[in-house]
């Protein structure tokens, strides 16, 4: 007999990416870098870059506020808002108490009885968050959450993980009696403390990683291994090969085409297993293959498209990758109620988890109203000079002011507001306004 689930799992979701991205063609030009080996060898399109007055909390804020707007919610109906993020602003404050003082401003309201979090575990700090909350709103039909992932995936200029740069947010609806997906509570997990990627603390204050490209694919092709091998476990399905179970995968992506390329040695395994292939080919022939190749098309390709656009988007990758799939899916009229989608996230440090959700009835009336790829079609150019302005911190003033957006208008200097951030939303001419403290403080915006 299938095992029952509570109908518990994701009712909605919502996205804010910059208004702002920079040409992957530029970039590749300045840095001498053939445009196809980054466009047809990795998928990179487009690469979104915040903006002077932008940082994980107004761009959590605005996908927050997206999400909440279009579903009717007021503050005092969400009990959680859990925030994973690896670009935190401060070591003590949580950059979702900034995020809800923000989306108060538009709304109204109050989060006075919402228990509001950051969590950190690099990549994967928002499936942290997302299994957390399944459990807690599980506990009572009446609990609402809102997990949200938040990042600006920043790194040294001419680096190899510059051209990978991102940036944006992805708000997540957890209820009962979902719309989009219910959520069996059956996660695959492996962990390993490794240095792939981290943030060490400096003497000098930075916000760009320590990495090792090569290691840290490594350590997530281990960890997706064993995590996919404890997700048969918990799951009961030891037997089923799990690219032929899931409709459609949702993989952690650091560049559009890495799921393609980290799943072959699985892909292959499982062939092998159905007895296709008597032996596993290199990987070459095996991504060359017409099997992997329909593969590829019809259970991946979907989720890559947003990130082609976007770039890296740490916490929220995956997130990003099932709204691209969800989306592209309503657009095209397929047919997925009652289908599994797969989802394969890691974090460097280095653990991964594995778990899927079961597409409900009303998924493609809500996957519609996402607008994901007009609002990425509505984004303003920069030239190179600008990218490297704002890369560099170089700017004053925002490129691309738009009535109504958050903004960060000012930190504190001195005394008691010593690095405290304040923010508000921009009005037509160009400044974010806010309810300034007595005590002197830095202009931003």
């Amino acid at each position: 007999m299938a095992k029952r689930h509570l109908p518990v799992g994701i009712d909605d979701m919502a996205a804010y990416v910059p208004s702002l991205y920079l040409d992957i063609r530029d970039l590749a030009e300045a840095r001498s870098i053939q445009y196809e080996k980054l466009a047809s060898g990795l998928g990179l399109l487009k690469m979104a870059f915040p903006d002077v007055h932008e940082d994980a909390a107004t761009m959590a804020a605005e996908a927050i506020s997206e999400l909440m707007e279009k579903n009717g919610l007021r503050p005092e109906q969400i009990g959680r808002v859990y925030l994973g993020t690896e670009s935190a602003l401060d070591g003590a404050k949580p950059t979702a108490t900034y995020a809800v003082e923000m989306v108060q401003q538009r709304l109204g309201g109050s989060f006075r009885h919402c228990d509001v979090v950051d969590m950190t575990f690099a990549c994967i700090a928002a499936t942290d968050a997302l299994q957390n909350c399944l459990d807690w709103v599980a506990g009572d039909r009446e609990r609402v959450a809102i997990v949200v992932a938040s990042d600006f995936a920043k790194y040294e200029s001419d680096s190899t993980g510059e051209y990978t740069q991102g940036a944006g947010a992805v708000a997540v609806l957890v209820k009962w009696y979902p719309r989009l997906l219910v959520i069996p509570r059956q996660f695959g997990v492996a962990m390993d403390s490794v240095h792939d990627f981290y943030k060490p603390r400096r003497k000098e204050f930075t916000e760009t990683p320590i990495f090792d490209g090569p290691f840290s694919n490594q350590c997530y092709q281990d960890r997706m291994t064993e995590a996919l091998a404890h997700f048969r476990e918990v799951a009961g399905a030891i037997e089923d090969a799990l690219s032929d179970r899931w409709e459609r995968m949702a993989f952690h992506l650091p560049y559009s085409f890495h799921a393609k390329r980290i799943y072959l040695e699985v892909y292959a395994k499982e062939m092998m297993a159905k007895g296709v292939w008597d032996v596993a080919p290199d990987a070459k022939i095996v991504s060359q293959s017409p099997e992997y190749k329909a593969f590829v098309e019809r259970k991946l390709e979907k989720a890559q498209r947003a990130s082609s656009l976007i770039g890296n988007l740490y916490t929220g990758s995956v997130f990003m990758a099932l709204m691209s799939t969800l989306d592209a899916d309503a657009r095209e009229g397929n047919k997925l109620t009652g289908k599994r989608i797969g989802l394969i996230a890691y974090g460097s440090g280095s653990k991964s988890k594995v778990f899927e959700g079961i597409v409900q009835k009303g998924w493609a009336e809500v996957a519609n109203k996402f607008q994901l790829m007009e609002s990425l079609e509505n984004r303003k150019a920069i030239d190179y000079s600008t990218y490297e302005q704002l890369h560099h911190h170089l700017r004053q003033h925002s490129v691309f002011p738009q009535e109504g957006r958050f903004a960060l208008q000012s930190i504190g200097i001195e005394g008691t507001v010593l690095g405290a951030r304040y923010y508000g939303r921009f009005h037509l001419n160009g400044r974010a306004v806010v309810k300034r403290p007595a005590e002197k403080l830095e202009a931003v915006s």
